[in-house]
């Protein structure tokens, strides 16, 4: 028999659930309200400190989507939408006015936490129903009446100039043989519109303007239209409808005339349309335009509709102006793939909006967020939209859309593909390609992290998390298991995770059933590549019935807590060293905040004469059974189990600590000893001193045989380094 000790350098890795044999000593076999802390050590979380209440009609069932606006730091709004309303608060709790003037039709959903999603972009927040099918208005446009012009392009000597309506002959002109004023154009045109009008009669309207003439048949019959002359038809141009070359247009013609340029009459891709628009005082243009009855435009309450901040501090929540097709025809600017289908995101990437449905991203213009249309179709323009599709043997409906590292990660159910563009994002520059295959969650969207990404994964009622990454030295994408040691730990599916990248940190909410509303925790510190810290353990809220919603700005978390028929918003400070007390304490209560006791099972407390009132929360660490190691190959550690380990002698090391206990289990026989701090005298009866030190308490029991865990159930702080051990090993062989 022999005397041994082990030291536990740190209580920063959180939970395994791997066997104790083979687990880190830094992991514990539970982990509740704790914060892993490579600085402080391993202390009681911090406590939520109440900011506002929101709501006080909740319901127990209602299905809440919630959007958090950080426009800076004067100005953050929490949006709080269901089936039949969307309601906006400041982080102080004042609500404000939301004007709807077409009503709350958009947010018609079963389920509003799942259907909608949301992303802000300046003074406009877009919510996206995803339950919500697109559709198009076709035009309403009014036919014109069948109307053609004639060009008279050029004027020469003894030339015939015709004019035939419905192959018939209604004008005819010949020019002299010798007189040069009677080859100008303008005069020809002059001719030829004076003869129409007289051969036409009231069947057509006829005006002329310098070298062109306008023929309109006004009972709305169609009519058909040929030009001759006797130079190969090169003079005298027609055109109906359409003409071949933009060249052949008369420069100057008449407000409203709408052409088709064919081009390559073989081809469709090369058309476009031209309209005629005169000027106010100088000459008119022709502009690109659309083809006659072409000008749909999307159906605005069908698209996302935007919450907008007005100059008068309300909002107005309304559809958006997607805009319309304005040049073109369905052929050359085709409708976006997404209409007549649902979208799944919606997202800003590279100055452009962007949403996904089915296996398509669509992106807008470039600077212009609402126009899912091009400005030209006789070229492609860099600023363009793009509509693109994944490219896999399985069917990949994209779900969610994260802006990453200068790219864009795409997920579908099973697979992973990344958008890239180079140094601009034009559709000549944009492909996509697959990049890894995981099953992914439906309902939680993934979250970046720095030069991370985490998203969730279904594990049979459990939820796993994975982190996706650039490896530095292959460039390969890699999503590794970042609950490979916590398999069955994170109950329900994932419905959100929140990263914050300021302390290093990823929350987990889920659907799965707890004794308590349940928050998961991650918290990982990386140097060079390597992973210092993998904690995961889990944050109880006892007296609340729901989390609703987390969002994290900077080093604060910020919380939606229903408690009863109340929603409240309440702050939780992340960074190390929190302060409350203006001597810079920290009261461990929940929901906490100054005044007296309203509610039940609030705790009272007198801190530094400061009177506070909150929720108790009881922080708990179970220790991984301990066992005797030895130093292994490459600094590995080697667990040795041929022996009996009898342990003696437990210590804890605290630091800046109030009060902890401390319980032992042996196979049913349990123990608790008490750290109560130090008083501080009579005149501040009832509080205490910080203190720092070490704490001992015995075993006297088999190493496997003993649960040792240690917990706060008070509004003190505690924060312990590290811990060590002594016992006594006997073994039967030894190792050679």
């Amino acid at each position: 028999m022999a005397l041994v000790s082990s030291s536990i350098p740190n209580l920063a890795n959180g939970v395994s659930q791997q066997a104790p044999s083979v687990r880190l000593n830094s992991q514990a076999e539970e982990q509740v309200n704790a914060f892993s802390s490579i600085i402080s050590g391993l202390r009681k979380r911090p406590p939520t400190q109440h900011l506002a209440t929101l709501v006080t009609n909740a319901v127990s069932t209602g299905n809440y989507f919630i959007h958090t606006i950080n426009r800076d730091i004067s100005e953050r709004y929490i949006v709080i939408a269901d089936n039949t309303v969307l309601r906006v608060f400041d982080f102080d709790g004042t609500e404000y006015t939301v004007n709807t003037p077409q009503g709350y039709a958009y947010l018609s959903s079963g389920d509003p936490l799942i259907d909608f999603k949301s992303v802000t972009i300046a003074d406009y927040t877009f919510i996206l129903n995803k339950s919500m099918t697109t559709v198009v208005n076709p035009s309403t446009a009014t036919p014109a009446y069948p109307e053609a012009i004639v060009h008279c392009k050029q004027g020469n000597y003894s030339t015939d100039y015709k004019i035939f309506l419905d192959d018939v002959e209604k004008a005819s002109y010949t020019t002299s043989e010798t007189v040069k004023a009677d080859l100008k154009t303008t005069n020809i045109a002059n001719e030829l519109a004076t003869q129409l009008v007289a051969s036409c009669g009231s069947v057509y309207t006829i005006t002329w303007d310098g070298s062109a003439i306008r023929i309109q048949r006004t009972d709305g019959n169609d009519f058909t239209l040929r030009t001759e002359d006797s130079y190969g038809n090169q003079y005298l141009i027609g055109a109906k409808g359409s003409i071949q070359r933009f060249s052949d247009l008369p420069r100057r013609a008449f407000n409203g005339v709408k052409m088709k340029i064919v081009g390559e009459e073989t081809s469709e891709a090369d058309n476009y349309y031209v309209e005629y628009e005169s000027g106010d005082t100088a000459e008119g243009i022709w502009k690109e335009s659309i083809a006659e009855g072409e000008d749909s435009t999307l159906e605005n309450a069908t698209m996302p509709w935007k919450l907008t901040r007005e100059a008068d501090g309300t909002f107005t929540f309304q559809p958006n102006d997607w805009g319309n097709r304005s040049v073109g025809d369905s052929t050359s600017s085709p409708d976006p793939s997404f209409v007549g289908k649902k979208l799944n995101d919606i997202f800003f990437h590279r100055n452009r909006l962007g949403v996904i449905a089915d296996e398509n991203v669509i992106f807008s213009r470039s600077g212009s967020y609402f126009k899912f249309y091009p400005e030209t179709v006789t070229t492609v323009l860099a600023t363009d939209p793009i509509d693109v599709a994944v490219s896999h043997t399985k069917v990949s409906i994209l779900r969610h859309a994260i802006p990453f590292n200068e790219t864009l990660l795409l997920f579908s159910d099973q697979t992973q593909f990344m958008l890239n563009a180079g140094d601009s994002l034009t559709p000549e520059t944009v492909s996509i390609n697959q990049t890894t295959e995981y099953e992914s969650s439906l309902q939680a969207e993934p979250v970046g992290a720095g030069e991370y990404v985490y998203f969730a994964t279904n594990r049979e009622g459990y939820t796993g998390v994975r982190e996706f990454f650039v490896q530095a030295d292959t460039s390969s994408n890699i999503a590794i298991d970042a609950t490979l040691n916590v398999p069955r730990y994170i109950k329900g599916k994932a419905t959100s995770l929140v990263s914050n990248s300021n302390e290093d940190m990823i929350f987990v909410l889920t659907d799965g059933v707890h004794e308590a509303p349940t928050c998961y925790v991650y918290k990982y510190l990386r140097r060079d590549g390597q992973a210092l810290q993998m904690s995961w353990s889990k944050w109880e809220f006892p007296y609340a019935d729901r989390i609703l919603n987390l969002s994290v700005i900077e080093s604060t978390a910020y919380w939606i807590i229903q408690r009863g028929t109340s929603i409240t918003l309440e702050k939780m400070q992340l960074q190390e060293a929190p302060e409350l007390t203006a001597s810079g304490k920290m009261v461990y209560l929940d929901g906490i905040t100054s005044g007296t006791v309203t509610q039940a099972n609030q705790t009272a407390v007198t801190v530094d004469g400061e009177d506070f009132v909150g929720y108790p929360y009881t922080m708990n660490y179970t220790f991984s059974t301990q066992y005797k190691r030895s130093a292994g190959a490459g600094g590995s550690q080697v667990t040795d189990t041929s022996g009996r380990l009898q342990l003696r002698q437990f210590k804890l090391l605290y630091q800046n600590t109030g009060k902890f206990n401390v319980t032992t289990d042996t196979q049913g026989m349990i123990n608790s000893y008490s750290f109560e701090g130090k008083p501080l005298g009579l005149l501040t009866l009832g509080e205490i001193e910080l203190a720092s030190g070490t704490f001992d308490f015995p075993l006297l029991s088999k190493n496997d045989r003993v649960s040792i865990t240690v917990s706060n159930d008070t509004h003190h702080p505690c924060a312990f380094q590290s811990a060590e051990w002594t016992g006594y090993y006997t073994t039967k062989s030894r190792r050679i």
